[in-house]
């Protein structure tokens, strides 16, 4: 039986929606875990009632061609330390969430790690106590969601009964068709084989908290990329830093006179790009060393443990790229959401901060060697949070807060009317 959330899309090689929303929610001071459980099972009733093409404010309507909406929900440390949890912090969460500095801004996000928060961030939207991941075959099926989300809460609150939960913020992404990121590189050709996927996303029975086993842990992380400090590299400069040759994504090893060459063995097939159907057996093998501080050779680290094994670091990653407005030129910023799902937070903390993976890296090369790639990222937002087993209550995670209710009770509770 399943015991993944949707929205995860690591049982198919094909599969994965392309638009993404995330929202974030944060209970008001004086909330109680059962208060907002009883709010998060209308959300989730809404949610599903969208999946099915059905609009609240729309009785009788049905939504000519609803696209797919896969909805997930995931809770960071502060869903468990409301008045009332049934459940106890994870200690995996505990001990490896992102902190919480007092200055946001030019701060690392873990110790030792390269990404630092952007100078102008002082607030992280990520930090929050519950996110629902949206994902969607269309913009308007994730955004749509988004907007119902707000409506419902905003109906939900009354003078005489607050809503316990209020929206802080979301973020959005969507991936590209090409496989690409904004870099121009190819992205995720070194994600997980499908396989491996299912050993080091689902959480073990041996879990210190065993009420999350068959769940996972998904970490996000907002990055934005300096075009322009990218732009100042030479072509053979960018492909030493990620690794790959740019044009077919095939990796680099060092070659005659340590210069880089594409890995011995590796022929495109069906084509020239890394990523048609024809080259996956290339694709998936193990090369030898990659060039070294190389992105690749910092990040995945191929040479180590099977994915099953913790200290592997092998994390299944399924990120959306993002562009921002800006009001200043060049009026827009790009950026990747990095979404990570493993089955302990302590695998994707070590490829961030340990040396050898990407401690002390920005992205990759060799710190204080390659000063305009350096500090091509920054972040603007960065979560952590437990996302449940599917269970038999009413949304996934119920049983952090309480007892179960049924649809009407859940209304009664949180408004003062009878459902």
């Amino acid at each position: 039986m399943r015991t993944l959330q949707d929205g995860i899309y690591y049982d198919c090689s094909d599969c994965t929606c392309p638009f993404l929303a995330m929202v974030f929610l944060q209970p008001r001071p004086s909330a109680t875990a059962s208060q907002v459980g009883k709010a998060l099972g209308e959300l989730w009733s809404m949610y599903q009632d969208l999946k099915a093409g059905k609009v609240r404010d729309l009785p009788g309507h049905q939504l000519p061609k609803p696209a797919q909406l896969d909805v997930l929900l995931g809770y960071g440390t502060d869903a468990f330390e409301l008045n009332g949890a049934s459940r106890p912090l994870p200690e995996a969460l505990a001990e490896h969430r992102f902190p919480r500095p007092k200055r946001l801004a030019d701060t690392p996000i873990l110790a030792n790690a390269g990404l630092a928060y952007a100078s102008d961030v002082t607030d992280n939207v990520a930090d929050a106590a519950i996110v629902v991941h949206l994902t969607g075959g269309t913009q308007l099926a994730v955004y749509r969601a988004v907007v119902e989300t707000w409506k419902l809460l905003f109906d939900l609150d009354t003078p005489r009964a607050p809503v316990p939960l209020r929206m802080t913020g979301f973020l959005s992404g969507h991936q590209r068709d090409d496989h690409r990121s904004w870099i121009d590189f190819h992205d995720g050709v070194n994600n997980l084989r499908r396989e491996e996927r299912a050993a080091a996303i689902t959480i073990k029975p041996r879990s210190d908290a065993g009420w999350t086993a068959g769940g996972t842990y998904m970490a996000m992380v907002r990055i934005a990329i300096d075009l322009a400090a990218w732009r100042r590299l030479k072509p053979d400069e960018q492909e030493q830093l990620v690794g790959r040759d740019k044009l077919t994504g095939a990796p680099l090893v060092p070659g005659p006179g340590g210069l880089p060459q594409v890995a011995p063995g590796f022929v495109t097939k069906g084509g020239a790009d890394v990523l048609d159907p024809a080259n996956v057996a290339f694709r998936e093998q193990r090369f030898p060393q990659p060039i070294p501080y190389s992105h690749i050779d910092r990040a995945t680290n191929h040479r180590r443990q099977y994915p099953e094994f913790t200290t592997s670091a092998r994390i299944f990653r399924q990120s959306y790229e993002f562009l921002e407005r800006l009001d200043v030129p060049p009026f827009f910023r790009t950026g990747l959401n990095f979404i990570s799902f493993q089955d302990t937070p302590e695998r994707l903390h070590t490829i961030l901060s340990r040396d050898g993976w990407l401690g002390g890296s920005n992205f990759g090369g060799e710190p204080g060697k390659v000063p305009a790639g350096h500090w091509l990222l920054s972040v603007r937002a960065a979560g952590m949070f437990l996302v449940p087993p599917v269970e038999a209550g009413p949304f996934p995670g119920s049983s952090i807060f309480g007892r179960s209710t049924d649809r009407a009770s859940v209304r009664e509770a949180t408004t003062g009317r009878p459902g």
